[in-house]
């Protein structure tokens, strides 16, 4: 007997947790489904892994727009759920606990947001929610015996060691020479439900940045919506899969973006954040206080984040200093791959599967 299992993916981020979990779940012949939204670069890394997926897609991001494809992503897996008899649905999905309750299907919540930064979540989808799957370091929260928690950080599920070994071509594929230093910057538009009211870089500030970086080596931007001008020969042009690899190899990330500091932190690369979000994340808290891997600042601190910025420039072999750090954090940190696999086996109940994955 296989499980069957709806992954529910509104965000690249979302398909990078999962990836690997699905393709081992196919490799021992469960029933995938998986749900795509069109956001950012998500249809581009799904078409790249070869996986089939099925598109909602809706143009725009007003809250009227967000609404339809939520109600568009109700019907789908509402439709499937009832059809294949699905055992389990799972994402960091609105739809998910409602498709749950009108099918036999259980609804398999992930989020490393703490509760308060997501209120929707927080008072529509979790008290539905059969299960909440949080890092350990969400401590200030808890949700009963749905709640399960492990010791890591979702992108630990794509790039820990096991899973994920950076290519030594990288350089030469952005055209770089193997010895030459860059520095990248992520730029996001903040338009998620979540963002509303929030605030990160200016543009006047990542100009600031890019002149004092580029004394130090090249620098590369990412962003999320077009960038003004004078940043355009700065943006990056490699494929949405390499971007790990870039992350990598920068001798340091500077971002208003929490997905891409914590990727960067948990591959060992010094990272700065720069957003309103500062001092209210958990994960990203854990990260810069006890693992040292990142730091991060307000916008109005931003004089602050130059100062580190130069002690960090002036700091010779930094990136060792940060991969000892690496090795500490990961060495009481799970496999997380591993764990949602053999967690999804367990809730699933069913017992071939269970004895397959002992």
């Amino acid at each position: 007997m296989t499980m069957r299992i709806i992954f529910d993916l509104g965000h690249p981020a979302h398909f990078h947790l999962f990836k690997n979990v699905i393709l081992k779940l196919k490799r021992t012949g469960n029933n995938i489904t998986i749900i795509a939204r069109k956001k950012d670069c998500l249809v581009n890394l799904l078409e790249l892994s070869g996986l089939d997926y099925i598109l909602i897609d809706i143009k725009g991001n007003s809250l009227f727009k967000k609404l339809i494809q939520n109600f568009k992503a109700f019907k789908a897996i509402y439709s499937i759920a009832k059809l294949e008899k699905t055992d389990l649905i799972i994402g960091t999905s609105l739809v998910a606990p409602y498709v749950a309750k009108l099918t036999k299907a259980k609804s398999v919540i992930f989020s490393e947001d703490d509760a308060d930064i997501i209120p929707v979540f927080k008072y529509f989808v979790y008290p539905l929610a059969d299960y909440i799957v949080t890092p350990d370091s969400l401590d200030r929260e808890n949700h009963g015996k749905k709640h399960l928690r492990y010791h890591g950080y979702h992108e630990l599920a794509y790039l820990h060691p096991a899973r994920f070994i950076p290519d030594p071509s990288i350089k030469k594929q952005m055209g770089l020479d193997g010895n030459e230093k860059f520095y990248f910057i992520r730029l996001v538009s903040l338009t998620a439900h979540h963002d509303i009211g929030q605030k990160g870089l200016s543009t006047e500030q990542a100009l600031l940045l890019v002149d004092k970086l580029k004394k130090h080596g090249r620098v590369f931007i990412s962003a999320e919506k077009p960038v003004e001008k004078q940043l355009e020969s700065y943006l990056l042009k490699v494929s949405p899969d390499k971007i790990f690899d870039v992350l990598s190899a920068a001798e340091i990330v500077i971002g208003d973006s929490q997905t891409m500091i914590l990727e960067s932190a948990v591959l060992g690369t010094p990272a700065i954040r720069c957003n309103t979000f500062v001092g209210r994340l958990s994960v990203l808290e854990e990260l810069e206080n006890k693992y040292e891997l990142a730091a991060g600042f307000l916008p109005t601190e931003f004089d602050m984040l130059l100062a580190l910025l130069d002690n960090w420039l002036e700091t010779d072999n930094l990136k060792n200093e940060w991969d000892i750090k690496r090795k500490k954090m990961l060495s009481e940190c799970v496999d997380l791959t591993n764990w949602i696999i053999e967690m999804l086996t367990i809730l699933s109940g069913d017992k071939e599967c269970q004895k397959a994955w002992k």
